[in-house]
């Protein structure tokens, strides 16, 4: 726990720290994504990949100074839940932010994440960052996108 919690502090090398928890054909899936985006990352070094793009673009504009996990173990040993609160200061809206920023369900093998499912809070985080507008044009764009509209 103390490395995820590491990670969600973020800053340089938390994208590695995190892919380093994986087994190496670990599964990473953000369940929420917006439609166009990749929702599965597989192996070690995709979800790497990936990882230092999503959270180098947070840490531009947030630093996290806090992050507390709480974790719900479930009859399954393998199994854990659990929910992320971050805790800084935003660049974006020049003050302090207080955010639930996901839920996540993982399932650890010999230590290693075999699988993390994130539930992340889109709009706790967008508000966090002062990036809301952007947010909220960008559901616009993909509801128009989508067939029906």
């Amino acid at each position: 726990m103390d490395g995820l919690r590491t990670v969600f502090r973020g800053g340089e090398g938390a994208a590695d720290l995190m892919a380093d928890l994986f087994a190496v054909d670990g599964v990473y899936e953000t369940m929420f994504a917006l439609p166009g985006m990749p929702t599965r990352f597989q192996g070690r070094d995709v979800i790497r990949a990936h990882l230092r793009t999503r959270l180098g673009g947070a840490a531009a504009v947030l630093d996290t100074r806090e992050a507390h996990l709480t974790t719900y173990p479930g009859a399954d040993p393998e199994l854990l839940v659990i929910s992320v609160e971050l805790v800084g200061f935003s660049h974006g809206t020049d003050s302090d932010f207080r955010v639930n920023s996901s839920l996540g369900v993982l399932r650890i093998r010999d230590d290693e994440i075999v699988t993390y499912h994130d539930y992340p809070n889109a709009i706790g985080g967008s508000a966090a960052a002062g990036s809301l507008d952007k947010l909220g044009n960008l559901l616009i764009h993909c509801a128009g996108q989508q067939p029906g509209s």
